[in-house]
């Protein structure tokens, strides 16, 4: 046997001491403790140090393609299982099988983030290597033994999400194989009854939802086999990122199905979510939660506008002018919805609406925290989508739809004699600043709505319109404040 033969063998040996076995009862059978995995951790804390310099030392023979030689496939295939089920979450704790070492953390990250893990799975020669990755999930998930399979579990997941989600430039073809074994190991995770395998379960269907999979969700039914087993989860477990995904999955669903829709006389499943979510907003009183569902709520109702996209609650874009500058892309939207965009869709569902609008106010001026000053940004977004965007013959001119409106005015305006009385005691706090940018954006929706859409809600009461300013005579003072804090900041950075 050859020098680089016997290299390669010690070295994949070496490496399949740092994959978590079977476990030797499932998860269904004893709660996981830390105790569980203390042997696995002691050998793999012993032997990453020594993988990643053989990789350091010999990474052309170990990982290289060579097409006349591939005895270092079982090398590469094991790394790539590896990498994925070691790779911590930032945004969750470190899973009890994983190294806590931060050294070794920062390492697999390393080979995650820079490149070197995609090129292993889609470079040069990866259908082998790729075949043998599906062939070794395939024998280890289905059923009940992901129970037994924690880390390839993870691995699995992870590897989706690579290949699938959207993250390269070029998005592998995704078969119906694969999205079949996607779609059965996420449906198993789902129906578990853990806050923490049903999160799991919605990260797969959000990769089988993407847009790019829009011909095979369609040809094959998935998609509504996903939005079946997702939609019972709406009073499940309340956690952010568990909120996240599921209404990632719902728009995505409704992004596939219902985005290309004009016949809005009849009830659909986008109605069966707007619902669900408007219960969700009303009895939400916790601002973390509130936000995501808010804004799914935005991103909802933007549905029909494509060229707007919402990524967060003080982060709209246009894409046509490519601008990224919330205030611009805002002023633009607030012309677009008072003048032309009808929001057709959602006129069975704008009572209610403006009725929530002085709730959601309330909740976004309830401190002045850079988390308010965001959930503001949803507020100014939520009464321009809702109020500018609508024919004056479908606007629901009943006296509740007008103390909404008039309550929602009412509140903003003492918040915002709160906030100027707050700028020259707090001046330098970057958070109350824009807590503070927030607002002054929202009273310059208020001023439009004062010029140009309040008489469709007022006609009949024409003293009405004092409460939105003298028409045409604006004084500009939010602009004045705005720039104060545009300059503020940039002093502050």
């Amino acid at each position: 046997m050859g020098d680089d033969s016997l290299l390669i063998e010690r070295a994949t040996d070496l490496i399949k001491c740092c994959k978590l076995p079977r476990l030797t009862r499932s998860v269904d059978e004893a709660p996981l403790t830390p105790a569980t995995f203390q042997e696995f951790l002691a050998c793999l804390n012993a032997t990453l140090p020594k993988i990643f310099d053989l990789i350091t030392q010999h990474g052309n023979r170990l990982l290289g393609y060579d097409p006349y030689n591939q005895d270092n496939l079982d090398f590469r295939l094991q790394l790539v299982l590896i990498v994925t089920e070691q790779l911590h979450d930032p945004q969750g704790p470190v899973l009890d099988f994983q190294t806590e070492h931060l050294v070794f953390r920062a390492q697999i990250s390393r080979i995650y983030s820079e490149g070197l893990l995609e090129n292993i799975v889609l470079g040069e020669g990866a259908d082998q290597l790729q075949k043998h990755l599906w062939q070794h999930y395939q024998k280890v998930l289905p059923g009940k033994e992901w129970m037994f399979h924690l880390g390839d579990l993870l691995s699995f997941i992870r590897i989706c999400e690579l290949l699938f989600s959207g993250l390269l430039p070029n998005v592998p073809e995704l078969t119906q194989s694969i999205a079949s074994l996607m779609l059965s190991i996420g449906i198993s995770l789902v129906e578990y009854h853990d806050p923490e395998y049903e999160l799991f379960g919605l990260r797969l269907f959000n990769v089988l939802l993407n847009k790019e999979h829009r011909k095979l969700m369609m040809d094959s039914n998935i998609h509504q086999v996903v939005f079946q087993n997702a939609f019972r989860l709406n009073a499940k477990s309340k956690k952010e990122q568990f909120l996240r995904n599921l209404w990632q999955c719902h728009y995505q669903y409704l992004e596939l199905t219902e985005a290309h829709s004009k016949d809005f006389s009849k009830w659909s499943k986008l109605d069966d979510v707007i619902e669900t979510l408007l219960d969700g907003l009303a009895f939400e009183q916790n601002l973390e939660q509130s936000s995501v569902l808010l804004l799914y709520l935005l991103k909802l109702l933007t549905i029909d506008l494509p060229n707007h996209t919402i990524d967060d609650l003080d982060d709209i874009q246009a894409l046509d002018n490519k601008c990224h500058l919330y205030e611009p892309v805002l002023e633009d939207l607030r012309k677009l919805c008072a003048l032309e965009f009808r929001n057709r869709r959602f006129y069975r569902w704008q009572k209610r609406l403006l009725s929530m609008l002085p709730f959601e106010l309330e909740k976004a001026t309830s401190g002045i925290s850079r988390e308010h000053g965001r959930y503001m940004h949803g507020v100014n977004l939520l009464f321009v989508l809702v109020v500018f965007a609508i024919e004056p013959e479908a606007i629901d001119s009943t006296l509740e739809a007008k103390t909404a409106l008039v309550n929602f005015l009412i509140t903003f305006k003492q918040h915002m004699r709160d906030q100027y009385g707050r700028i020259q005691a707090i001046r330098g706090k970057c958070d109350f600043l824009h807590s503070l940018k927030a607002s002054v954006s929202c009273d310059k929706s208020i001023s439009v709505f004062g010029r140009s859409v309040v008489e469709r809600y007022f006609k009949d009461c024409p003293e009405m319109l004092t409460l939105f300013g003298p028409d045409g005579e604006e004084s500009y003072q939010e602009d004045r404040i705005f720039y104060e804090c545009l300059k503020e900041l940039q002093r502050n950075n």
